[in-house]
């Protein structure tokens, strides 16, 4: 192609189609001297700097930023309707345009929503159509101003907006009085545009035919799109212009595969096998690393460039040595992979192909949250911006506790910074950060913000540009980031990338008068550029030529060229992923009522696409299609696979050839590669070889402690004044939960597998109400010198009780998280709480009742008097909640519980089940160390429903003296009760030498067993 001749001009769609044509012409050995090959919009920006005005042609974010400036006005704003005073609300799914009261559409800041979805009636975003969904108020503005600022029919109507014309009348025809104020709004910000030098690209290229000069200019649209109004009117005004339109083959839909070519689908069941049947594909391709004659990967080493940080994290020119292997030619690669994520797919597959010996590169995007810097600067601004308009509360009983501050931020967000490279914090200093934060409920963000601050300058500039943008803060970050030598080069230009991004974004919010939060909007809906490439250590980074495997997005694989590969691989090819719908947003209604019409379609420019992709490869086209997706459900081929599969059919209107899971014809079948999840551990490793073996782990006991380790069962306790008790001491409450499951208790008592989160829940609102109870008696026996809670002193004990609430509410927050403080940090919490202090109120009309002709006597009892008792053959140690006394020497043990079940009845036993024990062992103690007769060991429920069970002498205790209260269940009338107890402990002692013989088979004694057992996978799991 002689170009230097044909034109003077050669305009591509992007540009990355005006370097692969550049490259090309530079191979067929064509001179390119004096031709211009740019994308349009280049071109015509170059154009403008030389003749145009001066101005400079806005940015999309500048754009999208002043236009939220501008929907962020006052009330009297440009998009307020000045008859009504309601702002307008455009509803993109059916074209209708609403009025709404200016309040209706704001949020908390006064903003009008612009969320990413359609602006409803409602005044709620909703998900639209199509990749980017339906748009905001402001980003509706913005499209409209890119597809139609400088058509004479656009504004026409913005002039006649600005001006008052009445709506319907004029350029305004067939508008609505919901669109004029967007149109008006869109006429100030053209205004403000001009104030600032700015001039929009549509804007200039209406001007420009009258500032070019009028010399003859051949002009070539190769691979050309169809022209949009604003190129159509350019040019129509541009008579002297010689153009010629070249337009990208495709657009009526694909063809059959090239000759020669082979056509191969590849069918992984999900993702979770697509990189292993991928790397297989490569294989295949190129074979192993041994047929080409290189060093293996294994005797070479890892990746150049691995630090384990990531999966993959190399870069041009890391390894070193000699690479031996085929000529690349011109050939971007040998295999290339067109993928809908393909940063995901390379940090997957890239690392088994470089242990194979292949060289394997990415050229695509990723999102900027995405990015790891991008991911830390979001978590920190979540952390530091949430909830700040809150303030502080002030709690009754609280002091300074300030809930609505701690429930408004998730210390997820500042763990996920700290755990960051960009935290500057150690991994053990994030985690010890990250369980301070969770160990503490009462954690202030201000605290933690002034702890970090003063010992992490890494912290600080963060702060200052996550809340400030602040441009020092930016540069501080830009040179701490080239500092990570111990990251790959790659890795530092990617970070570098989305903090040129955020800047970018920050800026233009700064143009446009508006804070951080519109430059975090702006920054998150960007993408950054990524590329890299890895390679075995032996291989020179300067010899590389092209790569064995390039991952690459469809638009850029297709802009490689006819023959740029021998195997092209095109991914995701699910109607999911590629949906050829159009979005219907309210931007295309109002353009559309303008009579500015959809140039292109989004099937159109997948067919152009797909059509690229097909003659890309000279050996083999592989088209995959996952069968499934993450929820496991049938996925469907997207609309141009099923059009190339139509290439291949006789008829394709049949459906009998194509009912198959693939939905492929006979012929097309053949050589279809396949993988399932059958072979799980394969498809992680990404290899069918047998892993070697390198270590024998003999599976570890389960059910029984080793005989090494048997002594370690119970471990030795501290008493008090330090003396150390070496034989096995247990606690009531331990021999319970044995016998409730022995696996159970050896998880919970003895791995203690607790949640590091200081909680809010059973344990803690247990022991409020346990200490509350402790408490509201010993003041009843000292303010009222009463013992007792009777029906006439109900009215002062209520008193009491309430008084003693408030004491041990103001009290949490000054205990250690080790005491199981009950503080609530957010208003569900405090209803919680406020919930359990009726039931405890409630409880004293109960109380009234139970057990009359006895009293309690011996509050939070130490049995062992600060030692241990002896007990079913071993030490014992404990306390009990409450043993009441009547006047003839007997006594009743009482536990309070927030609620209670079937099991705390003596009638389980026969049921062959031991039940609940703990009150029954502390009255057999009890019995031999006070000197008094039990007949009772009871457990009272002060919760929603008041209720007892246990057991009980029916020979002394009346019935109506145990209210709500099963006494067949419960009552012992047929035996002394001292037999129970004594049945009780020789029951224990055997469980106890299980215990101690390591004995911890998973044995639930009931379904309730498992509601809090942390063993999930447990085999023996109920209910």
């Amino acid at each position: 192609m002689d170009t230097s001749i044909a034109y003077d001009v050669v305009l591509l769609p992007d540009t990355d189609r005006a370097v692969a044509y550049r490259k090309r012409a530079a191979d067929s050995g064509c001179s390119l001297m004096g031709v211009t090959v740019a994308a349009f919009g280049a071109w015509v920006r170059d154009l403008w700097e030389l003749y145009g005005d001066g101005r400079t042609f806005v940015s999309r974010l500048e754009r999208e930023a002043l236009l939220r400036a501008a929907c962020e006005g006052p009330a009297e704003g440009c998009c307020v309707d000045p008859k009504s005073g309601k702002r307008a609300q455009l509803d993109g799914a059916s074209g209708r345009c609403v009025l709404a009261e200016a309040g209706d559409v704001r949020d908390g800041s006064g903003r009008c929503e612009s969320a990413e979805g359609r602006i409803a009636d409602d005044g709620v975003a909703s998900a639209g159509a199509g990749e980017t969904g339906a748009l905001g108020l402001d980003r509706v503005a913005a499209a409209c101003v890119a597809a139609g600022v400088g058509l004479p029919a656009f504004d026409a109507a913005v002039r006649d907006a600005r001006q008052g014309v009445p709506v319907g009348a004029g350029a305004l025809e067939g508008m609505t009085c919901a669109e004029v104020p967007v149109l008006r709004m869109i006429g100030g910000y053209l205004d403000r545009l001009a104030q600032l030098e700015l001039i929009e690209p549509g804007q200039a290229l209406a001007l420009l035919p009258e500032l070019l000069p009028q010399r003859p200019l051949r002009v070539l649209l190769e691979d050309a799109a169809p022209l949009t109004p604003g190129q159509e009117a350019f040019f129509s005004a541009c008579p002297w212009m010689g153009v010629e339109v070249r337009a990208a083959s495709g657009s009526q839909g694909p063809v059959r595969a090239p000759e020669g070519v082979r056509v191969r689908f590849a069918f992984p069941s999900g993702q979770y096998a697509w990189p292993a049947l991928l790397a297989d594909i490569v294989r295949d391709a190129l074979g192993t690393v041994a047929d080409r004659g290189a060093v293996p990967a294994a005797a070479a080493g890892p990746a150049a460039g691995d630090d384990g940080a990531s999966s993959c994290e190399d870069a041009f020119g890391d390894a070193d040595g000699c690479r031996v292997g085929r000529s690349a030619g011109t050939q971007a690669a040998a295999v290339v992979v067109a993928a809908k994520d393909p940063a995901v797919l390379f940090g997957r597959v890239a690392p088994a192909l470089v242990r194979q010996g292949h060289v394997v590169a990415l050229r695509g995007r990723r999102r900027f949250a995405d990015t790891a810097f991008g991911r830390a600067i979001c978590s920190l601004r979540r952390f530091l911006d949430e909830g700040q308009a809150g303030g502080v509360s002030h709690i009754e009983g609280y002091g300074d506790i300030a809930p609505t501050d701690v429930e408004r931020w998730d210390r997820v967000d500042l763990a996920d910074w700290a755990l960051s490279p960009f935290s500057g914090m150690t991994r053990k200093a994030a985690f010890k950060l990250d369980a301070d934060m969770r160990a503490d409920r009462t954690a202030r963000r201000s605290d933690l913000c002034a702890r970090l601050r003063g010992d992490n300058p890494m912290f600080a500039a963060m702060e200052r540009l996550a809340l400030q943008l602040d441009v020092q803060a930016a540069a501080e970050l830009e040179a701490a980031v080239r500092r990570m030598t111990n990251r790959s080069e790659a890795w530092r230009a990617e970070q570098l990338a989305a903090l040129r991004a955020l800047q970018r974004a920050a800026d233009a919010a700064k143009l446009a008068g508006l804070g951080a939060d519109a430059a975090f909007d702006q920054v998150q809906r960007l993408k950054v550029n990524v590329s890299r490439i890895v390679a075995p250590r032996g291989c020179d980074g300067a010899a590389f030529g092209a790569p064995d495997v390039l991952v690459t997005d469809q638009n850029t694989a297709a802009s490689l060229g006819s023959g740029s590969c021998e195997v092209c691989v095109v991914a995701d090819l699910t109607s999911g992923a590629y949906p050829a719908a159009d979005p219907e947003d309210a931007s295309r209604v109002l353009l559309e009522h303008l009579g500015v019409k959809r140039a292109d379609s989004a099937l159109a420019r997948m067919r152009r696409v797909f059509f690229a992709l097909e003659h890309a490869a000279t050996d083999q086209l592989i088209l995959e299609r996952c069968l499934n997706d993450s929820s496991a459900d049938p996925t469907y081929p997207c609309v141009v696979l099923e059009e190339f599969v139509d290439c291949y059919r006789d008829d394709p209107t049949a459906t009998e050839d194509i009912d198959n899971p693939y939905s492929l014809p006979e012929r097309l079948q053949d050589g279809m590669l396949l993988r399932g999840e059958d072979a799980l551990c394969s498809n992680d490793a990404l290899s069918d070889v047998p892993a070697p073996e390198t270590a024998r782990i003999e599976p570890p006991l389960t059910g029984a402690v080793s005989a090494e380790a048997r002594s370690l069962v119970v471990l030795p306790r501290v008493l008090q004044g330090g003396q150390v008790l070496d034989e096995p001491c247990l606690s009531p409450s331990q021999i319970e939960s044995y016998l409730e499951c022995p696996y159970k208790w050896f998880a919970q008592r003895r791995l203690r597998l607790d949640d590091l989160d200081e909680g809010f829940g059973p344990l803690e609102m247990g022991d409020f109400a346990h200490n509350a109870l402790h408490s509201f008696y010993k003041h009843m026996s000292e303010d009222l010198s009463e013992a007792k809670v009777t029906p006439q002193l109900l009215p002062q004990a209520r008193k009491l009780m309430a008084d003693v609430l408030a004491r041990h509410k103001a009290l949490q927050p000054h205990l250690r998280q080790s005491e199981n403080r009950l503080i609530p940090t957010s208003q569900v919490e405090h209803r919680e709480l406020a919930e359990l202090e009726r039931k405890l109120m409630d409880y004293l009309d109960f109380e009234a009742e139970l057990l009359p002709t006895f009293a309690p006597k011996y509050l939070e009892y130490d049995v062992a008097c600060g030692g241990v008792v002896d007990y079913a053959g071993h030490k014992l140690l404990g306390t009990a909640d409450r043993i009441d006394v009547d006047g003839e020497g007997r006594c009743a043990i009482i536990d309070y519980k927030g609620s209670i079940s079937g099991s705390y009845a003596l009638g389980v036993r026969e049921e062959g089940r031991l039940g609940k024990v703990q009150a029954l062992i502390y009255a057999q103690v009890v019995r031999r160390t006070l000197g008094l007769e039990p007949v009772g060991a009871l457990y009272v429920c002060y919760g929603r429903r008041k209720m007892i069970s246990g057991a009980y002498d029916g020979r002394v205790i009346e019935n109506a003296h145990l209210p709500n209260m099963r006494h067949k269940d419960c009552m012992c009338a047929d035996r002394p009760f001292s037999d129970v107890l004594d049945e009780t402990e020789e029951a224990v002692a055997a469980a106890l030498e299980r215990m101690l013989a390591g004995d911890i088979r998973p044995r639930p004694e009931t379904p309730e067993a498992c509601k809090w057992c942390p063993v999930s996978s447990c085999p023996e799991r109920r209910g």
